[in-house]
């Protein structure tokens, strides 16, 4: 309740008075009775504040030396022209009890609150930069670089006879928008892209295919097929390896056919592309079929 009738007083203050210097009679009025007196009438807020701020107390040098006449004028202000022997003794010698401070009890608490707020404020400004920061590190770890990827593509058509296992190769990467090549490893003729960090690589290979023979010259044998291969260290059998696989029969004279999928390379290894004809008529590999890989992590 203090510190809600001092909240109330500045503002009263601050609606109806636009100076800071109290009035000459305000500060030369007569002590008033002590707080227990029934007689004392109400202190009036906008003269509390006007003694407040033209008291010599402000000061650090005079705080102590004309705070206290001036809190006690202040205890007064509501009955000019009665005295109490409390308050006589105050303004003299000093020997008798001191007059109730209580503005200075309000001041006191203000203080406190307002150092409060002020701590609340900077623990809240920290609290946002730690957020920003966070958020700042969130969108380095998406934004990471990546170390090692590539794209290329058949530079010529290849072509790859009836009954044989091929390993493609001549690869070439276009000056054009979405190629890319960034680390070492790839090696643009053998096929071959050998992993510069060990973890897991992203492999994909799109093949465009066309049938050597015309339809008539054919030889039909059921269970013809081709198998796309993107095998480690060229042993298809024994290591990991990702596979498609497309049946001749049904495909057209020209087909294409797709692996995608996700290997672990140690460092040193390569992986290249595989065919696999099991037909009994030559195929050809046309010029634009893509090979490419990403570093996903280690």
């Amino acid at each position: 309740m203090r510190l809600l009738e001092l909240c109330l007083a500045l503002l009263y203050a601050a609606g109806t008075g636009t100076g800071t210097e109290p009035p000459r009679a305000a500060r030369e009025q007569p002590l008033a009775p002590g707080r227990g007196d029934p007689g004392a009438a109400r202190v009036d807020p906008r003269q509390a504040w006007m003694l407040l701020a033209g008291s010599p107390g402000r000061g650090s040098g005079d705080r102590g030396r004309g705070g206290s006449g001036a809190l006690t004028a202040l205890s007064g202000l509501g009955s000019p022209g009665k005295t109490t022997a409390g308050a006589a003794q105050a303004g003299g010698t000093g020997a008798g009890p001191a007059a109730p401070a209580v503005p200075e009890e309000l001041l006191r608490e203000l203080q406190l609150l307002l150092r409060g707020m002020a701590k609340m404020c900077r623990t809240a400004g920290e609290g946002c930069k730690e957020e920003e920061s966070s958020k700042g590190s969130a969108q380095a770890v998406a934004q990471r670089r990546v170390e090692a990827a590539f794209h290329c593509q058949t530079r010529a058509d290849i072509a790859v006879e009836q009954k044989t296992w091929q390993e493609l190769g001549l690869f070439y990467i276009p000056e054009r928008e979405g190629m890319f090549h960034r680390g070492p490893g790839l090696n643009l003729t053998s096929g071959q892209y050998t992993a510069p960090l060990a973890g897991y690589y992203t492999f994909s290979t799109t093949l465009h295919i066309a049938r050597r023979e015309p339809r008539r010259k054919r030889q039909g044998c059921r269970g013809s097929r081709l198998r796309v291969l993107i095998c480690v260290q060229s042993c298809c059998q024994h290591n990991s390896h990702l596979e498609s696989i497309s049946q001749l029969e049904s495909s057209g004279d020209l087909f294409t056919i797709s692996v995608t999928g996700t290997l672990y390379l140690q460092a040193g290894q390569y992986a290249s592309v595989f065919v696999d004809n099991t037909a009994g008529s030559p195929l050809t590999i046309q010029s634009g079929s893509d090979f490419s890989a990403i570093l996903l992590g280690v």
